[in-house]
């Protein structure tokens, strides 16, 4: 058994590809949408198909939608082409009307419809499938401030990679092109929206209230009332509106406990994975080598851990108190790559640089930050024979949130690492593979772009 005979000797079998063993899964995968699709997708009978295939089937359909909503956003645009130039507004009313749904849902469809026309190139993703709606519709948002000409260059820099991103890292990408793209506009924009800092207090249901966060309502009340007499105990030729005096106490209350390491009562924070809670900034070593310049002439980006790029000068103040440590990058991916062991807990350094390397969570789309996740053993640590499992070294070692951590452990999904790219393949139960690409520390690095995608139609 599992061997054929040939020229009177045996050989193993070739083990069979995923396609050649899930072959409606294989003819489903990636298939244009259109109406072939749809046929295709509706003669089949949902209970009949194996795990793998329904993973696909369910994918298609998310094509079909994508498709469907750029051929509505075709009408809706032709509708705003004929209405006169009064009526214009009134389309939502239309749309909201015939569809049963808010004005405030017509308009979206209306603006949505608008930026798709205005940006062809967006609409042609959404309709091979390439972006579902609520990534069309934050790409546009997201860039909805900026000239055409600008907007057109940025998106044509993240939809390659869009098609893999969930949609906060799709904000979060755009942001960082976009600081890169126009390093003095994104500064001034920042400049601008930091003049508008403010901590509110908006009244909630049941005794609650939020300020940012929602607390009881004592709780809330002696925060605020707190951070008035800070903001009232300033000097009063303090040019800063009462807004932000109180938004600029509350962040100055915080960093008093980061600079100190200390809690209320005078006891050290606790640490994770080797260190105390503390600011991460990454920044190129031309703009570190540049700290000592004038508030404002830096120009380029840093990357705020957990949060992502913002222009240099919104963390500009911060340098210069701040500690310093060099890594090294990779220039191909932007990934750490310089920061055995027969142990299973890693050594403060590996653990610091497992953090800096990863950066999140290592499963796709996973946006937990390193310094709060679980460290985990790819290849598993052998506590019975430590000499026969997976070492604990960078190579073998990976940033996991505690739910995907148990995902791993008991839900048979199962992860591997190319050292070479920084990539990490997840394999699912049902043998469907997601790549997690490396997040790159380089504020500078963009990712070159990649031919698109040719999918078969079905």
């Amino acid at each position: 058994m599992g061997a054929e005979r040939t020229m009177g000797r045996e050989r193993p079998r070739t083990a069979r590809s995923w396609a050649e063993l899930h072959p409606q899964a294989a003819l489903l995968d990636g298939a244009l949408p259109g109406p072939d699709l749809v046929r295709a997708l509706d003669s089949l009978t949902v209970p009949d198909q194996d795990d793998t295939a329904l993973v696909e089937v369910m994918a298609g359909w998310g094509r079909i939608i994508s498709w469907a909503v750029a051929r509505q956003a075709d009408v809706v645009a032709e509708m705003a082409r004929r209405a006169p130039g009064s009526r214009v507004d009134f389309i939502a009313d239309d749309i909201a009307s015939r569809l049963g749904v808010s004005r405030r849902a017509g308009e979206g469809v209306v603006a949505l419809a608008a930026g798709l026309a205005t940006f062809p190139r967006v609409h042609d993703a959404l309709g091979r499938g390439d972006l579902d709606p609520r990534k069309a519709a934050a790409l546009l948002a997201e860039t909805d401030h900026l000239p055409e000409s600008i907007a057109a260059t940025l998106h044509d820099a993240v939809l390659p990679g869009a098609p893999t991103m969930t949609v906060p890292q799709l904000r979060a990408q755009v942001r960082k092109v976009e600081t890169t793209l126009d390093p003095a506009a994104a500064a001034g924009r920042h400049e601008r929206a930091r003049a508008d800092r403010c901590v509110r207090l908006v009244h909630a249901p049941d005794a609650m209230a939020w300020i940012h966060a929602l607390l009881p309502a004592p709780d809330a009340m002696t925060v605020v009332t707190a951070l008035d007499a800070l903001a009232a105990a300033s000097d009063p030729r303090d040019p800063r509106g009462v807004d932000a005096r109180r938004a600029d106490a509350l962040t100055d209350l915080c960093r008093h406990h980061l600079d100190s390491g200390l809690d209320l009562s005078g006891t050290p924070l606790p640490n994770r994975q080797h260190r105390r809670p503390h600011l991460q900034l990454t920044v190129s070593a031309p703009v570190g080598v540049g700290v000592g310049v004038g508030v404002g002439e830096l120009r380029g980006t840093a990357e705020l851990a957990g949060y992502g790029p913002v222009p240099i000068s919104a963390v500009q103040h911060l340098l210069a108190e701040a500690d310093w440590r060099p890594v090294l990058t990779d220039p191909a991916t932007g990934e750490v790559i310089a920061r055995g062991a027969r142990t299973y807990r890693p050594s403060a350094a590996v653990a610091a640089w497992i953090v800096d390397r990863d950066v999140t969570c290592t499963f796709p789309g996973c946006r937990v930050p390193a310094a709060r996740c679980d460290l985990d053993h790819i290849e598993p640590f052998d506590h019975d024979d430590p000499g026969s499992g997976g070492p604990t070294t960078a190579d073998n070692l990976q940033a996991l949130c505690r739910h995907h951590h148990r995902l791993k452990t008991t839900g048979s999904w199962s992860p591997r690492r190319d050292g070479s790219t920084g990539s990490t393949l997840w394999t699912s139960p049902t043998g469907h593979s997601y790549v997690r690409a490396p997040v790159s520390t380089d504020p500078g690095w963009i990712p070159p772009p990649r031919p698109p995608d040719r999918r078969p139609s079905c």
